[in-house]
């Protein structure tokens, strides 16, 4: 493990990791709610999933990142770095669509067929996400396991 001084208490770090697993687990029963046939429960789930994640986001990934921006930006050479990046970037793009899909939806919940018509969207975006979920967790072990 590299200490770089975080300055965080590592319990946020823990909390974090629990709610995007927790939000894979709800990204799954979200898909089964679209496969059922009951898209308002796959929209709700959906939101509860952009929720918490944006608040993860602006609770402890954005700080953390944004804090040692600096750091990120040098050390480039490192693993933890570059899987820090490769968790980062995709993750803000996953996140902003995935925030203007449920703005739409919440705006619309009725009209499903509109929701058909993204669905190429969902799918980049949940790519997207899984992609950073995945580096996200590899950041995580390189940084405090």
């Amino acid at each position: 493990m590299l200490n770089i001084g975080l300055g965080h208490p590592r319990f946020l770090t823990d909390l974090n990791l629990f709610v995007q697993i927790a939000n894979l687990i709800i990204i799954f029963v979200s898909i089964h709610f679209k496969n059922k046939g009951r898209p308002k429960h796959h929209g709700a789930m959906m939101g509860i999933a952009v929720v918490l994640h944006f608040l993860t986001f602006i609770l402890v990934m954005g700080p953390i990142f944004s804090n040692h921006f600096t750091f990120f930006s040098i050390e480039t050479n490192l693993l933890l770095v570059q899987t820090t990046w490769f968790h980062a970037v995709p993750g803000a793009v996953a996140l902003i669509m995935a925030i203007l899909l449920v703005m739409i939806w919440v705006i619309s919940p009725s009209k499903t067929a509109g929701c058909y018509k993204r669905k190429s969207v969902m799918d980049i975006t949940l790519v997207l996400w899984l992609f950073s979920l995945t580096f996200g967790i590899v950041t995580y072990i390189l940084f405090y396991l």
